[in-house]
């Protein structure tokens, strides 16, 4: 049995595929879709947060299950394994967040684990290709920055800022990027949609960084 990893570990590839499983595994038992790419915009949202979310608050919300984790997995082994890949992610972008970069390209900035459906179905056959294709693929980063949005919608209380704030227009203006992506396409505006998908994503990332460092300027936030 391989040595368990720190939990300041940054998950590697194989870590990612494993957390990977065992949200497909999430998925199945569940009755809300449950993706890897949702679980990850769903934990940077609690990284840039005006509070810290404890995981006995946030499983219930991300699963829409009112015991959480509880009555997921049939094995315990499965369950521990889930949680240490999440602390372990949860700390590798709150280090992320907390890096003072200048450029995405920074080794230490954010990457969001976002699927590239495209890239993947050009090196499927067609006919895999077809049918993965035919079952419904989403756009680039949408169920990223729901996952994110799921977060900061269920605590929308928290989000709040007082009435008539000066500040209400920044912080809408940090999660705009976040609302182009999760929207249907056929929902965007000419303009919105004339923007890559990837720059939208770019915007959001610095997105994150900038209401991360909003909330603790505020005496509020998370610190990793």
């Amino acid at each position: 049995m391989p040595a368990p990893q720190s939990a300041n570990a940054p998950l590697s590839d194989a870590d990612i595929d494993a957390l990977a499983d065992l949200v497909d595994l999430i998925d199945e038992r569940t009755d809300v879709p449950v993706s890897l790419e949702g679980l990850d915009g769903f934990l940077v949202a609690l990284a840039c947060s005006p509070r810290a979310i404890p995981p006995e608050a946030y499983f219930p919300v991300l699963l829409d299950l009112p015991d959480g984790l509880a009555t997921v997995f049939e094995e315990s082994a499965d369950e521990a394994r889930f949680l240490a890949l999440v602390d372990r992610r949860r700390n590798e972008i709150a280090r992320a967040l907390a890096a003072p970069i200048e450029d995405l390209a920074d080794r230490r900035a954010l990457s969001p684990l976002v699927m590239d459906w495209q890239g993947l179905l050009a090196e499927l056959p067609p006919a895999e290709a077809k049918r993965l294709q035919d079952a419904g693929i989403p756009p680039y980063a949408q169920l990223w920055a729901g996952g994110f949005l799921l977060a900061v919608e269920y605590w929308e209380a928290d989000w709040e800022l007082p009435a008539g704030s000066k500040d209400e227009a920044f912080v809408d203006e940090m999660l705009d990027p976040f609302y182009v992506l999760a929207a249907p396409p056929d929902e965007l505006s000419p303009e919105e949609r004339a923007v890559r998908r990837e720059d939208h994503l770019a915007m959001a990332i610095w997105g994150a960084y900038e209401l991360r460092e909003f909330w603790l300027d505020r005496g509020q936030g998370v610190r990793p």
